[in-house]
């Protein structure tokens, strides 16, 4: 029997790992013209801080060794995915099985059409080498989002001697993961690396200086920013284009069953792209998990053997460059729900427990990685002394 992944991100490359290593012929499909990579890196990539190959998931030999067959540059653009038929640029190809793990686009205003050049998302290999044509000492890079990747992206920034100011549209930086006390720590301590941050403020428009070699953004409160690189970091969708062009359900995400199945019974899909229990997921570690069970469960039903349901776990947030750290799980502080301020914390470091009923909840760090695992271990468990 042989397969095809369609995609070769983090779920697309577990994916082929585990049906190849079950004894299933795998050929595994990339639009990129490179191997596949560890795509958190890339920001490393785009600010001269790591080479490309340096960031590759595995060698060529690795993907040789498991007898994984690797097209790069071949994006599919049409078929019929339930009968395994694709169509590539050298023709069409038949599977008896697809795991799909076409991932997902970063989200792009429309102001970055009138200034392609300078106004770029991080999100492929492709971006991470525009961008790095763009950076050097004394550069301005705009910063459109103060999510992680917004945040690392002026980190690294800064690093190559560039001065970096983040544009975030909400009035605190992250509140998906830290509650309003963590966020006013996180701020502080972004401010002490020297990266200006606008909060509540919008990019209405960018309108590119060609001879100065420069964007100049336009704030909603009439504020303007010149700078020679604006990064996008607001998002991502799931890329859905080949799923639904070939038929098969989607809504946010692709819809699947508890086995990773799609509505197509051959078909079955991982990553950014998936719709599981009604919510779409970017994470890396979640991608590799549903990668993993997507393609045991292809082969098992291929082989006419019981599939096992796919468990999502929780997902917690962990980052760490050099000495900035921030890690978060479980619930924030909401209505019923206090924060319980730990052993350490100060005016630049901040650890706490989000606290309902005398039980933990959360956790949030800024700061400092102190005791992470612990507090997540002992989640739901009763307050103590700490």
């Amino acid at each position: 029997m042989k397969i095809a992944v369609i995609g070769a991100g983090h779920a697309g490359v577990e994916a082929a790992r585990c049906a190849a290593e079950s004894g299933i012929e795998v050929v595994l499909f990339s639009s990129e013209s490179v191997w596949p990579y560890f795509r958190p890196r890339l920001v490393a990539v785009a600010f001269g801080q790591a080479e490309p190959d340096a960031i590759r998931m595995h060698p060529a030999a690795w993907y040789a060794d498991r007898k994984i067959e690797v097209v790069l540059d071949q994006p599919i653009t049409a078929g019929n995915l339930a009968d395994g038929r694709l169509i590539t640029k050298a023709g069409e190809r038949i599977f008896d099985g697809l795991v799909l793990a076409t991932g997902s686009l970063p989200i792009m205003p429309s102001l970055g059409r009138s200034a392609p050049g300078r106004v770029l998302p991080l999100w492929s290999m492709r971006h991470a080498e525009q961008i790095r044509r763009l950076i050097g000492p004394g550069h301005r890079v705009a910063v459109v989002g103060g999510g992680i990747l917004g945040i690392e992206t002026a980190l690294r920034a800064v690093e190559a001697g560039m001065r970096a100011t983040i544009v975030e549209r909400l009035d605190r930086l992250m509140p998906m993961h830290f509650g309003s006390r963590a966020s006013s720590v996180l701020l502080r301590r972004i401010a002490q690396k020297g990266i200006e941050v606008r909060l509540g403020r919008l990019v209405t428009q960018a309108t590119e200086d060609k001879e100065a070699g420069r964007v100049d953004l336009a704030l909603d409160d009439g504020d303007a920013l010149p700078v020679e690189l604006c990064v996008v970091a607001i998002g991502a969708r799931p890329d859905l284009a080949l799923a639904r062009q070939c038929g098969l359900e989607t809504e946010r995400g692709a819809r699947v069953n508890p086995h990773l199945q799609t509505s197509a019974p051959r078909v079955f899909a991982a990553g950014d792209l998936v719709m599981f229990q009604g919510v779409t997921r970017c994470s890396v570690r979640e991608a590799v998990a549903q990668g993993r069970s997507a393609a045991l469960n292809l082969v098992a039903h291929l082989n006419g053997q019981p599939m096992a349901a796919y468990h999502p776990t929780p997902m917690p947030l962990t980052f760490k460059a050099r000495d900035f750290e921030l890690y978060s799980a479980g619930e924030l502080a909401r209505q019923g729900y206090s924060e319980l301020c730990l052993e350490g914390t100060t005016d630049d470091v901040y650890r706490a427990l989000v606290v309902s009923e005398g039980r933990s909840v959360g956790v949030q760090l800024v700061g400092t990685g102190e005791g992470f695992d612990e507090l997540l271990r002992g989640l739901g468990g009763p307050v103590g002394t700490r």
